[in-house]
């Protein structure tokens, strides 16, 4: 565990390094967060009922930093292996003694610290230049819980970089992955209109789920026992996606190798 870590933090500050010499991107990822909040906020306060005004905000806010949560799990992994073959240096890594699993997790520090960067600042925007009414003590358990809600997102993401190992194609998985869970998630539209088949599907995935759970607790009324059926869903969810995940890679490692087209994409 402690090589692991030694390791990690490198990877760690080889990437910060990396991302802080590209300042200019910073300012840009910081005035596109804004204009996302400023659009949520004022299609939010065309409502006349000032209560359905902060709910449908709260929703849309907290579907956008699960969505960004989401996207960055998914596509991290795929990303860090299509740059190394790319660059042809992923074989080289692969002789390493450093794990596959090493080196894809620790591909993940510095996007995950961004990612809760990100998810802060929409809140502190929110807060402080739009006036919403979120109580910072809430914070640490609404991290928590988009984290924790995210984790599946994590092990389709390895799915993503054992497919790129295997066929050396695009992300396909993570793609559909993201435009379904997007769709069945009630984020931008009500499904209470769809099949009720629809509804059972939304019911069952993690972006559904975070996205109620997480709005109760920035909105101060989580409730721990309520909630924890859902929680169980998405540690199951989170096991054997994780898990599947990891035997793939392996599996695509070993086919790869056996085929001679670790080093090109």
């Amino acid at each position: 565990m402690r090589i692991f870590l030694t390791k990690f933090l490198a990877f760690l500050r080889k990437d910060i390094k990396i991302a802080l010499s590209y300042k200019f991107n910073i300012i840009l990822q910081i005035i596109l967060i804004v204009f996302i909040i400023s659009l949520i906020f004022f299609s939010a306060i065309s409502s006349d009922d000032a209560g359905l005004k902060d709910s449908e905000f709260f929703k849309i806010l907290v579907g956008i930093t699960l969505i960004d949560f989401m996207f960055s799990s998914m596509s991290v992994f795929s990303r860090e292996v299509r740059l190394a073959q790319t660059y042809g240096t992923f074989e080289a890594l692969i002789l390493t003694k450093t794990s596959i699993l090493t080196i894809l997790l620790s591909s993940y520090a510095l996007t995950f610290s961004r990612s809760i960067l990100r998810i802060l600042i929409y809140i502190l925007i929110s807060k402080f230049i739009f006036g919403v009414d979120i109580a910072l003590s809430n914070i640490p358990i609404f991290l928590a819980l988009v984290t924790y809600n995210c984790i599946p997102f994590v092990g389709i993401g390895l799915f993503a970089a054992a497919f790129i190992i295997l066929f050396k194609v695009g992300n396909v998985i993570s793609f559909f992955v993201a435009i379904s869970s997007i769709f069945f998630s009630g984020i931008f539209f009500s499904l209470d209109a769809m099949p009720e088949n629809f509804v059972n599907i939304s019911n069952n995935l993690p972006l559904s789920i975070g996205l109620e759970i997480a709005e109760q607790a920035l909105l101060n009324n989580f409730d721990f026992n309520e909630a924890f059926p859902d929680l169980l869903k998405v540690l199951y969810m989170s096991l054997f996606f994780i898990s599947t995940g990891i035997l793939l890679v392996y599996y695509s490692l070993k086919e790869a190798k056996k085929n001679g087209n670790l080093n090109y994409y």
